[in-house]
């Protein structure tokens, strides 16, 4: 009789206590759709990107071994933008980004509410691109460590040839880098003074620089600012790393070693109200300029580049370009814009010197419309260049494959 009545008392009891976990289950699976409904699509945590999956299936159709991602520069006191450097694990489909670390810099204000645990931060490459939330830190940065597409367009410069020993040195450099930043390492073989980051000298196109010189072994990348004078306060700007600037001459070296580019671009959404930092505004507002060579474009708050160095830029990838993808306006899904067969890297520079010297002006009447001499008529030839009339290259990614 008793063990009957534990059984059945055992069994009901069991029984319960699985109605009571389903419920559990229940509510807050509820809960949480309820609570994603409520983010607005942009926003961190929020709804997330419809046809990713179908985008990086593409992608990754490809075997290419490394992806130098150039994000557009969002501010227009400067057109900067940021660098960072994709790697693919041989034989499989996983990508990880790797990105300085803007708030590893040890200064105060960051202790607090930011992600500082490591300098260069490796994040899965479809978080940071189209990622609503972290896996990294709830201290990550939304439109920076990851969901970039929210806030800024993105050119992937992919690299074929790559050897499988010189992936691993880059993954192996960045781990060191990491392990030298938490033991406050100083004058290292690849950084002179403390490994932490400076917006001024170890940023984040510095230190792609010296993953391909000092773990992949392409000896011929420059790194500068590794003197005396690369810390002094008025001279760091002349030896500071740029995306552009780096990213070109990387592809130059690699290029000697026998590598092959394409070019995406992915562009952004331009629907998120997430509100900046600085400036304060909505994602959707702020400026989406192709980040600048150091040049009188990188200041000047627009679009409409003149500089031969941007130009040659914007073309170069323009003629190495492969695939477009957009998040069409209105909606929550990324799609394939564009598709085009992509130049060689040799026949490509070479159309993209010839475009470039013709859409650049001259420096020197630039300089002096911007000192405010007045130019006679003779020599002055600056309203005969009408950037609406023209082949704008500042937009020339939105433009990208339209003549295919």
């Amino acid at each position: 009789m008793w063990r009957l009545f534990l059984l059945q008392h055992y069994s009901k009891s069991g029984v319960q206590y699985l109605v009571m976990i389903i419920k559990l289950i229940l509510f807050f699976y509820a809960h949480s759709l309820v609570f994603s409904n409520d983010i607005p699509f942009g926003h961190p945590e929020g709804p997330a990107l419809q046809g990713v999956e179908n985008v990086m299936d593409t992608i990754l159709a490809d075997d290419y071994n490394l992806e130098i991602l150039m994000s557009f520069a969002n501010h227009k006191k400067g057109a900067a933008g940021h660098l960072a450097l994709a790697v693919r694990k041989p034989g499989s489909n996983e990508e990880t980004v790797y990105s300085a670390n803007f708030y590893a810099d040890r200064k105060p204000e960051h202790q607090e509410g930011y992600y500082t645990e490591d300098l260069i931060m490796a994040i899965p490459k479809q978080e940071y691109l189209y990622g609503v939330r972290s896996s990294i830190s709830n201290h990550a940065r939304f439109g920076l460590d990851f969901g970039e597409l929210f806030k800024r367009s993105v050119v992937g410069v992919r690299v074929y040839g790559v050897s499988e020993a010189q992936l691993d040195g880059i993954i192996a450099f960045y781990a060191r880098m990491n392990q030298d930043y938490t033991n406050r390492a100083q004058n290292t073989e690849y950084q002179r003074g403390e490994v932490v980051y400076d917006y001024m000298n170890l940023n984040c196109a510095k230190s792609v620089a010296q993953a391909f010189k000092y773990g992949a072994g392409f000896d011929e990348v420059s790194v500068r600012g590794n003197h005396i004078l690369g810390n002094l306060p008025y001279a760091k700007a002349l030896f500071a790393h740029t995306p552009t600037e780096t990213t070109m001459q990387i592809l130059k070296v690699l290029h000697k070693f026998g590598a092959r580019f394409d070019v995406i671009l992915y562009k952004r959404s331009e629907d998120s109200t997430y509100q900046n930092d600085d400036p304060p505004m909505a994602f959707k507002e702020l400026a989406n300029r192709f980040p600048s060579v150091k040049s009188l474009d990188f200041f000047n708050g627009s679009t409409a580049y003149e500089d031969y160095d941007n130009l040659l830029a914007m073309n170069l990838f323009f003629q190495m370009g492969k695939f477009s993808f957009e998040i069409p306006k209105g909606t929550q899904m990324v799609v394939l814009e564009k598709q085009k067969s992509p130049v060689p890297y040799d026949v490509a520079m070479e159309i993209a010197k010839d475009a470039a010297s013709q859409d650049s002006k001259n420096a020197l009447r630039r300089m002096v419309r911007l000192l405010g001499l007045k130019l006679t008529a003779d020599n002055d030839t600056s309203d005969m260049y009408d950037p609406q009339a023209s082949v704008s290259r500042a937009h020339l990614f939105e433009t990208l494959y339209a003549s295919e």
